[in-house]
């Protein structure tokens, strides 16, 4: 709605500064002369043609552009901006003739050609042709056009980079959102195999996980108080799944209300510390901690190095990282210390609405 509104404001300035084009280098040497539409026919024909090709420059850059130059029919679309041109320097041409100029007020005796002979020829050319709002008219018209042209195609290839970059996030996510679903179920599936009483909670908990996933992912952005509650259930989740085989410490600090963030954007880093940093049969443990302030949020994850199945990193962490060059190009730190005996990941992002 705010891109809106400045796009809006924008055509608004640049039709305020069109229109007083033609007055703003006047004879009298003064920067900016207003018009005088009462006493001066001149300026009420400037500001007569000026708005009809005002008026036309908004029909070409709001439908002639779209609806015939971008559906492949340039020629269509030179043919008519060349019978608008012809159309703008008859206007010109008619309303310099104060005898035809309905724009002027004041009373001119009947122009007859008997009366008034052609004044001598100089170099075998009359003095008298061609309007001199002529060239000027053609200039203008030129260089609108062309302008319209620019800014229309310019836009074009920002939505179609736009389009091009959200399709290009709506398979990551699709990527990652399978793989989480695969890493849970294989913990619960662990934990019915032992019996384990602690099932049926962690059914709960992946069916709360799965009603975000399902409401909240395709979003593009969410409030950051959801996205944490998303991490807690995914942290106990794991707890329960895990038990004493590997020492979890996880401290959340700072509010996140009124803050939003990408959905899914911190998980994959959790979840890769899990995947990477479990091993039943050597000293395992994993740090998280979450910090707000201000409008950053800072996420430090930290595991120890253990022999794992998992030999390299996940797709769902690879495409986190792309998807943070994709959205906060300029609004992110990630740090990863990959040492021999831990993998550390720091990541700061703006989660500012």
């Amino acid at each position: 709605m705010k891109k809106n509104i400045t796009s809006y404001l924008l055509v608004f300035f640049v039709c305020i500064v069109f229109m007083l084009l033609p007055y703003m280098f006047t004879a009298t040497g003064s920067v900016l002369q207003l018009p005088n539409l009462v006493n001066n026919g001149h300026d009420r024909i400037y500001f007569f043609i000026y708005s009809l090709l005002l008026l036309f420059f908004l029909f070409n850059y709001y439908y002639l552009i779209p609806q015939i130059y971008f559906s492949n029919k340039q020629l269509l679309y030179f043919g008519i901006t060349s019978l608008f041109l012809l159309f703008f320097l008859w206007i010109s041409s008619y309303f310099d003739h104060p005898e035809r100029n309905f724009l002027d007020f004041g009373k001119h005796p009947e122009f007859r050609p008997e009366k008034f002979p052609l004044p001598p020829k100089i170099n075998n050319h009359h003095p008298l042709g061609p309007p001199t709002q002529y060239s000027h008219t053609i200039l203008v018209y030129l260089i609108g056009v062309v302008s319209s042209l620019l800014f229309a195609i310019n836009n074009r290839l920002r939505d179609v980079e736009k389009e091009k970059m959200q399709s290009e996030l709506s398979f990551l996510k699709a990527q990652i959102n399978p793989h989480f679903l695969f890493n849970t179920l294989n913990s619960i599936y662990a934990l019915a195999i032992k019996k384990d009483d602690k099932t049926a909670d962690a059914i709960v908990q992946l069916s709360e996980l799965m009603r975000y996933i399902i409401s909240n992912a395709n979003d593009d952005v969410i409030a950051l108080d959801k996205e944490l509650n998303y991490i807690d259930n995914f942290i106990q989740l794991q707890k329960t799944r895990l038990g004493n085989t590997v020492r979890i410490k996880y401290v959340s600090e700072g509010n996140g209300y009124g803050k939003c963030i990408t959905p899914l954007i911190l998980i994959s880093f959790i979840e890769n510390a899990f995947k990477h940093g479990i091993n039943p049969n050597q000293d395992s443990e994993i740090d998280i901690k979450i910090s707000i302030e201000d409008h950053f949020l800072t996420l430090f994850v930290s595991n120890n190095k253990v022999e794992s199945i998992h030999s390299q990193s996940g797709i769902g962490l690879q495409n986190t990282i792309e998807r943070l060059t994709y959205l906060y190009p300029k609004n992110h730190e990630l740090s990863i210390d990959d040492s021999p005996e831990k993998y550390t990941v720091i990541l700061k992002i703006n989660v500012g609405c």
